[in-house]
C-alpha cells in the first residue's frame, strides 16, 4: 500500500476513535476541565473541529500569511456557541477526510504552524492532533480511548524527529514529562508533548 494510502487509513482510524470519545461525553461534562488548562471539554473538541475546518479551507485555496493569518482563519471557521459540538465535529472530520482523499492533496503545499508543508505532512499532523487531543478528551471525561497502539507508536516516533530541534511552548507542545518506558504508546506520546500522565 502506498505511503499516502497508509497515512490516510491511519487518520481515518484515529478520527473514528476520537469520534467515539466525543459521542461518549456526558451532558454534565462539557464544562469540565481538561489537561489543556485553557480549555474545558467543549472548547477542546471545538479546537479540533476548527483545526479540521481550517485545513479543509486551506485545501480549498485559502492562503493565509504566516501564523497570524492562520489564527484568523481558524477563528473564522470555529464552531458557534449554539452548534451541537459532536455533530459539528463529525461533519468537520468527514469534510477533512474528503479533502485528504483528493489525489492532488498529498503533493500540494499548505501553510501550517510549522511553515509550508506538503499535504502528506498535513495528514500526519492531523493524525497527531487527533491522538493527543483524544488522550486529553479521554482523561477529561473518564473514558478509555480506542486508538490503535501501532499508530500511536508510529506517531510518537515521527514527533521525535519533527520536534527534535524545536523549542517547546506550553501553548503548543510543552516540555516532555516523565512516563514509564512500558506505558502504552498513547501515554508516552502524551508525556512527550508535555502532558502529565
Amino acid at each position: 500500500m502506498p505511503a499516502t494510502a497508509i497515512a490516510l487509513a491511519d487518520f481515518d482510524r484515529v478520527l473514528a476513535a476520537l469520534t467515539l470519545l466525543a459521542e461518549g461525553v456526558r451532558p454534565e461534562q462539557w464544562n469540565g476541565p481538561t489537561p489543556c488548562a485553557e480549555w474545558d471539554v467543549r472548547q477542546l473538541l471545538d479546537h479540533v473541529t476548527s483545526g479540521n475546518r481550517m485545513f479543509a479551507a486551506l485545501a480549498s485555496g485559502e492562503r493565509p500569511e504566516g501564523m497570524e493569518g492562520l489564527l484568523q482563519l481558524r477563528a473564522r471557521v470555529a464552531p458557534a456557541a449554539d452548534d451541537d459540538p459532536v455533530e459539528t465535529f463529525r461533519e468537520s472530520g468527514r469534510q477533512l477526510l474528503r479533502v485528504f482523499s483528493d489525489p492532488d492533496f498529498p503533493d500540494a503545499t499548505y501553510m501550517t504552524p510549522l511553515g509550508e508543508r506538503s499535504g502528506d505532512f498535513v495528514i500526519l499532523m492531523r493524525t497527531s492532533e487527533g491522538l493527543i487531543h483524544g488522550w486529553d478528551l479521554a482523561r477529561a471525561t473518564g473514558q478509555t480511548p480506542a486508538f490503535p497502539e501501532a499508530i500511536a507508536e508510529q506517531t510518537l516516533a515521527s514527533l521525535h524527529l519533527t520536534l527534535a530541534d524545536r523549542p517547546r511552548d506550553p501553548r503548543g507542545f510543552g516540555v516532555q514529562q516523565p512516563v514509564p518506558a512500558d506505558a502504552p504508546a498513547l501515554d508516552r506520546l502524551a508525556g512527550f508533548v508535555g502532558r502529565s500522565v
